[in-house]
């Protein structure tokens, strides 16, 4: 049975753009970033309309919500927007489904249980997503980042619907010229079509109305969430927690949990809780976690002034920051909800962004080793399914119909990266440099294209082609022939090289000089093992090491 790797690509892109956006979306850099948004206090303030909340159907359990365009536009953002241009340089984009983020209005991001059997588990959570952006949506576009499949249409309540054919897939719906829905099941998209032409049912819209004003929001039915298995999961280790006998009646009475951020120049948070009942034992944690909050960072601090040697100057600022954020913490009550609330003015949230700058560049770094790596394991699942196909790996170099023009076999291996369509397109009777290949060779295909790389159109990955190599011959090495075990044998090496995805060409080894590999993160590189699994290799591997890795019958 082929394996499909393509599930996931529309659910990850729901569930992690929203964090991205927030620190690291790229934007244009004109007209955005020349705002400054410390005009007098006396300018009229430009009203920021309500998110989109009555998308969100009553059965939905999780609502989260951002501003992309207004967050890139504060002032106090400028330390982001300098490690966005920085980013730009390296022409890393994140936009989303063709989408400037500078653009986007809104993005509302809507967790949904599905039923499985009679149970609610973590693995069927459907996602849908709601994106208005501030322009006219280039529709073109939008589908063809959505999927490289053709798209079927149907129609759902006058609406036009797009999906990739299969029952419970990805799902697209152009709800209007700047608002698109998307989903990674179709289910999830109709539902959300009908709460919006609904005038009943609009649980969600009135309990948002408290966050709706928000640069950033999000809410959780405490509810659902207690009876789903991922809510148990959580309590469980939540019970590991030391201070958890102060933080379990948020956990145990809370209806709805409320988070609201906003930044029009001072930054302010909030944290809500909803109940019909038991609010005082509610208060009385919020006001133990405040405190909790207080004493520990009072401790920090502490051992920072025995130790002051120890406290890096970066460190220092953030102290200062969150000293002040503590410091303005309050605890209200109102009726049926209990507020935890804090605030920094304008140079502290300024501060406070700019000592997280070098935070998020590691956590940047880290992302792109996890892209990386994530590659490669595709790869390797490629080569399995190609393996089970023709009993061997491919040859690095491919020959056409003709018996003598040469193919990589990134080419050949196309097909079993859901990439059929732009295996089609290759003419394997024309060489890789033909005028109508070389247009294929400047399609980015993500899987071949390290995160790092500044040229789109170059491999990141390859094979290393030698004698008594998996990819050293002329018809391709079976697992058989693999004597000394696919565990210890190197297939895919990470490497800078300036060669195209489709030239054949890899890398040489002679079986004395190691060849040079990595170039993209410090300290090693990420290699493919031949029974798939992915390793990084440290740049100060013993060479004798490496040697019998690249070998597949050395013994």
């Amino acid at each position: 049975m082929r394996i499909n790797s393509s599930r996931g690509r529309c659910n990850r892109s729901l569930s992690l753009f929203l964090t991205i956006c927030f620190f690291t979306v790229v934007c244009d850099g004109g007209a955005v970033f020349a705002q400054d948004r410390s005009e007098p206090e006396t300018q009229k303030q430009t009203p920021i309309p309500a998110f989109p909340f009555n998308a969100v159907p009553d059965t939905a359990f999780g609502v989260i919500a951002v501003r992309p365009a207004q967050i890139l536009a504060e002032k106090s953002m400028q330390p982001v927007r300098e490690l966005i241009q920085q980013e730009k340089q390296k022409n890393q984009t994140f936009d989303l489904f063709g989408l400037d983020p500078a653009q986007l209005e809104s993005v509302v991001l809507i967790y949904l249980p599905s039923v499985k059997g009679e149970h609610l588990t973590p693995t069927f959570i459907k996602y849908g997503m709601v994106i208005k952006s501030g322009k006219l949506i280039d529709r073109q576009l939008a589908k063809k980042m959505f999927s490289k499949l053709e798209l079927k249409q149907a129609d759902f309540k006058g609406k036009q619907i797009l999906t990739t054919g299969a029952i419970d897939g990805d799902g697209l719906c152009f709800f209007d010229d700047k608002t698109m829905i998307v989903s990674d099941n179709i289910s999830a998209v109709l539902q959300i079509i009908e709460q919006l032409q609904s005038t009943a049912g609009k649980s969600w819209s009135q309990r948002l109305q408290t966050v709706e004003q928000s640069s950033v929001a999000a809410a959780i039915d405490m509810r659902i969430v207690r009876e789903l298995a991922i809510g148990q999961q959580m309590h469980t280790l939540a019970e590991r927690i030391p201070f958890w006998p102060v933080l379990s009646p948020l956990w145990d009475n809370s209806d709805v949990a409320f988070f609201s951020l906003k930044l029009d120049r001072e930054l302010s948070a909030k944290l809500i809780f909803e109940q019909k009942e038991n609010s005082e034992q509610v208060k009385q944690a919020l006001e133990g976690v405040l405190s909790l909050g207080q004493n520990m960072f009072a401790q920090i601090q502490e051992t920072a002034r025995k130790n002051p040697q120890r406290v890096q100057k970066g460190d220092l600022e953030k102290m200062k920051v969150i000293e002040s954020a503590l410091q303005a913490g309050r605890v209200t009550q109102k009726v049926d909800q209990v507020t935890l609330a804090t605030s920094l003015n304008d140079n502290e949230s300024t501060r406070l962004l700019a000592s997280l700058v070098p935070g998020i560049k590691q956590a940047r770094e880290a992302a792109r080793r996890s892209m990386s790596k994530n590659n490669i394991k595709l790869i390797m699942l490629a080569l399995h399914n190609y393996h089970q196909v023709h009993k061997h790996f491919p040859p690095a170099v491919v020959l056409g119909p003709d018996g003598k023009t040469p193919h990589s076999w990134r080419v050949e291996l196309l097909p079993f990266l859901d990439q059929q369509a732009l295996y089609d397109s290759y003419k394997m009777n024309e060489p890789w440099d033909s005028e109508h290949n070389k247009k294929i060779a400047e399609t980015l295909v993500p899987v071949y294209h390290n995160p790092n790389s500044e040229t789109p159109k170059n491999a990141s990955y390859f094979v290393v082609v030698g004698k008594d190599t998996p990819f050293g011959t002329k018809k391709g090495v079976s697992f058989a022939e693999m004597t000394d075990g696919t565990s210890n044998i190197i297939a895919i090496v990470e490497a800078k090289q300036d060669i195209p995805w489709t030239k054949p060409e890899d890398i040489s080894f002679d079986g004395k000089k190691i060849p040079d590999f990595g170039g993209f993160h410090d300290g090693g590189y990420h290699t493919g093992f031949c029974d798939g699994s992915v390793h990084f290799i440290s740049s100060r591997i013993d060479p004798e090491t490496l040697k019998s890795l690249l070998i597949f019958n050395d013994g």
